[in-house]
């Protein structure tokens, strides 16, 4: 019995530990910051996967630019930096929510058969001494 619940016990600290890793992994991919140059190299924009962006006109060239042009060159850019920033979260150790959801899941499946094969032993146990102590007092 002991060594059910110390099952239990395990499983559920291992989907602490996977919930906590993901977190922590899905924090660290959304500070990691991105650059990209637009405008020919007059405009920096820096985005993080958390939808941070900054935008810097790094050449004083830009302001002479026409309106439509640097607003698409910024467009761009801060897309381009978006699209690198989830592309660089899908590098190797990037956080696989897919994968994390179906581990979770299985802890817990795992949980839920030791929770049960810990009650029926409880219950078992719960039935001897009932009739332990019905036959001792010549109940039975």
């Amino acid at each position: 019995m002991n060594t059910e619940s110390n099952g239990i016990a395990d499983a559920l600290a291992k989907a602490v530990q996977v919930v906590n890793d993901g977190r922590q992994a899905q924090e660290a991919a959304g500070n990691q910051t991105v650059e990209v140059e637009a405008a020919e190299g007059m405009i920096r924009v820096s985005a993080t996967l958390a939808g941070k962006v900054k935008v810097d006109l790094v050449d004083p060239r830009a302001v002479r630019l026409s309106k439509e042009y640097l607003s698409e060159e910024i467009t761009n850019g801060v897309n381009a930096a978006l699209d690198a920033a989830r592309e660089q979260a899908g590098m190797p150790g990037a956080v696989d929510l897919a994968a994390l959801s179906e581990k979770v899941e299985e802890i817990q499946q795992q949980s839920v058969r030791q929770l049960g094969s810990f009650m029926n032993s409880l219950a078992e146990s719960h039935t001897k001494i009932v009739q332990a102590a019905a036959q001792a007092k010549g109940l039975d």
